[in-house]
């Protein structure tokens, strides 16, 4: 493996890690979503140079510019309806694949997690598929549907005494 030296540019592995800093004038500051890719400076001390070769080793870090990978830009349903005769382990494995794959966005992430739980809803209403599915959708941060119910008014009527006093709302 060649070692990288200043000038070389270097790139955020983001399957691995989600930001790289290093502190100090000539220092490289990489983060996932905003930088991914930087040229390490002319400026560099000998300390962070062994410190970007290092993350190259551990492949936290990449060479030149990261592979791009295709995203999955269709949510065919279809693809999520297969997943509901499989068992619960195989669907839990899918959702934990699904959250931990840091190449697909989280509102994507979401979408499917939410499709398939309102399709296990509707057809099987299995406890603990929905239960993992649930898990996953707090794990990666994901809001269900606010879903709003029309209760009934009460009011409850306070005495003290001979005097009937309501508790107004």
């Amino acid at each position: 493996m060649q070692e990288v030296k200043r000038g070389d540019r270097v790139s955020l592995n983001t399957q691995k890690r989600s930001y790289f800093f290093q502190d100090g004038e000539g220092g490289i500051n990489l983060s996932e979503g905003t930088q991914e890719v930087g040229v390490i400076p002319q400026n560099s001390s000998d300390f962070h140079l062994a410190q970007i070769n290092r993350a190259i080793k551990t492949e936290q870090l990449l060479t030149g510019w990261p592979e791009t990978k295709a995203e999955d830009v269709t949510n065919n349903d279809d693809d999520i309806k297969a997943l509901l005769p499989l068992g619960r382990s195989k669907i839990e494995k899918w959702a934990k694949d699904l959250a931990a794959d840091k190449s697909i966005k989280r509102e994507v992430k979401n979408h499917k997690l939410e499709t398939l739980l309102e399709m296990e809803k509707a057809a099987k209403n299995r406890a603990g598929v929905v239960l993992v599915l649930e898990q996953q959708l707090r794990y990666i941060g994901g809001i269900s549907k606010v879903e709003e119910e029309i209760q009934e008014k009460v009011v409850i009527k306070l005495t003290s005494g001979n005097e009937e006093e309501t508790e107004q709302p």
